[in-house]
C-alpha cells in the first residue's frame, strides 16, 4: 500500500502558492480570496484586508488569465500599427512609445496585442480592427496616427469598444485623445536656423494627410512668419524620402526643418550626392532624435520629445476607459532641440546650389 509522501516545509516554500493556499491560511473560501482581490462585494472590509495581508505574505497574487475570466475581460489591448517589420528598429517614435505603453501595462497586469500590416492597403488595417473587436481578444484600442480624415474612427466607433487616441483630434470626433506638446519642436527648430542667420528656411515633411505633419507645418510657417521671412519651399515626402528629398533642394534653401530623422538623413544624402556640404551650403534639422541622429555625419541636430512618457499617457488613459473611470490628467514634457553639427551659420551667398 502507497503512503502519501509528507511535503516538509522547505518544499512547500520552494512551490508557488495557490489561490487554495491563501484560503486555508486566512480561513476562507476561495471564491472569498477571488472577491477580495479583484475589489469586488461579498466579503467584509476586515476580511478583505486579512485576505489581502495574506496573500502579500504567501507571495501570491492572481495569474492574468485567472483574473480575464473572473472579470470576463481579453486583459489585453489592442494597437494596430500600418508598419514594415524591419521599419520599427530604425523608428525611434515607437520604440520609445511602445516601451511606455508596456511599462504601464505591465504595472496593471494587462498585455499588449501588437498588430503590423502593410503600409499599403487600407482595407487590411481595418480588417485587422474588426478581427481583433469581434474575436473578443482585447478590451480596447490605441489608434495612433490619426489621420485629417480617418476611415478608422467610424469602424472603431461601431465595434463598441473603449478607444483612446493618440494624437489630437478635431472637436466633435468620437474618442479621447492624449497628445504631446511635439509641435514645440517645430518652433524651437526654426528659431534655432533663424538665430544662425537663415532667411530661405524649407519644410520637408511626412504625408500630409496625417494630423501631426500638418500641426508641425503650421508651426513652422507661423515661426518663419514671426521672424519676418517668407517661408521657403514646402515637399512632403508619400513614401519615398530621396525623392522628396531631391524636390526640396531644388527649392534652393539654406536651412530645411524636417519632420522626422530619416527625412533630414536622405537631404543629407541628396546633398552629398550634388556636391553640397551640410552645414555650409545647406542646414538640417530632424525630428524625433532616433539613434542613428547622433551617429550621422555630421551628426544630426533634432528635436527630441519623451515617447515613453507618452506612450505610457496613453495607456493610462485605455485602461481609466475600459474601467469606466475618469481619465487622469497628462501633462506632457516639452520637446528639447538636440544641436549637432548639421546646423550652422549660411556658408555661402550663393544658394542656387548647381
Amino acid at each position: 500500500m502507497n503512503r502519501p509522501v509528507p511535503v516538509t516545509e522547505e518544499a512547500h516554500r520552494r512551490r508557488r502558492p495557490t489561490i487554495a493556499d491563501v484560503a486555508r491560511r486566512a480561513g476562507v473560501s476561495p471564491a472569498a480570496v477571488s472577491f477580495a482581490v479583484n475589489g469586488r462585494p461579498g466579503v467584509g472590509e476586515d476580511t478583505r484586508a486579512r485576505i489581502l495581508e495574506t496573500a502579500k505574505e504567501l507571495g501570491w497574487h492572481p495569474s492574468a488569465s485567472a483574473r480575464a475570466l473572473t472579470e470576463a475581460r481579453a486583459r489585453t489591448i489592442g494597437l494596430v500599427l500600418a508598419r514594415q517589420t524591419e521599419e520599427l528598429e530604425a523608428d525611434s517614435f515607437f520604440v520609445r512609445f511602445l516601451a511606455g505603453i508596456e511599462r504601464k501595462l505591465a504595472a496593471a497586469d494587462y498585455a499588449l496585442l501588437l498588430h503590423l500590416v502593410p503600409v499599403s492597403g487600407a482595407e487590411k488595417t481595418q480588417g485587422a480592427y474588426e478581427r481583433l473587436a469581434a474575436g473578443g481578444r482585447v478590451d480596447g484600442f490605441l489608434l495612433t496616427d490619426p489621420e485629417l480624415e480617418d476611415p478608422r474612427l467610424h469602424l472603431l466607433e461601431a465595434a463598441g469598444l473603449p478607444v483612446v487616441v493618440a494624437g489630437r483630434l478635431e472637436p466633435g470626433s468620437p474618442f479621447p485623445w492624449v497628445e504631446t506638446d511635439h509641435d514645440t519642436g517645430m518652433v524651437e527648430a526654426v528659431e534655432h536656423l533663424v538665430s544662425l542667420g537663415h532667411e530661405r528656411i524649407g519644410f520637408l515633411g511626412g504625408g500630409e494627410s496625417y494630423e501631426h505633419v500638418q500641426r508641425r507645418l503650421r508651426r513652422w510657417r507661423e515661426s518663419v512668419e514671426a521672424a519676418g521671412l517668407t517661408p521657403g519651399p514646402v515637399v512632403h515626402a508619400s513614401g519615398d524620402s530621396a525623392t522628396a528629398a531631391a524636390a526640396i533642394l531644388d527649392g534652393r534653401p539654406t536651412a530645411v526643418a524636417c519632420t522626422s530623422d530619416t527625412l533630414a538623413l536622405a537631404i543629407i544624402a541628396e546633398a552629398r550626392a550634388r556636391g553640397l556640404a551640410v552645414p555650409e551650403d545647406v542646414s538640417v534639422t530632424g525630428f524625433d532624435d532616433s539613434v542613428l541622429a547622433a551617429l550621422s555625419s555630421p551628426a544630426l541636430t533634432s528635436v527630441r520629445v519623451d515617447y515613453a512618457e507618452f506612450g505610457a499617457a496613453a495607456a493610462a488613459a485605455l485602461l481609466a476607459r475600459i474601467d469606466g473611470d475618469e481619465l487622469p490628467a497628462y501633462e506632457p514634457s516639452r520637446p528639447v532641440l538636440e544641436i549637432r553639427a548639421s546646423t550652422g551659420e549660411p556658408g555661402r551667398t550663393d544658394t542656387t546650389h548647381t
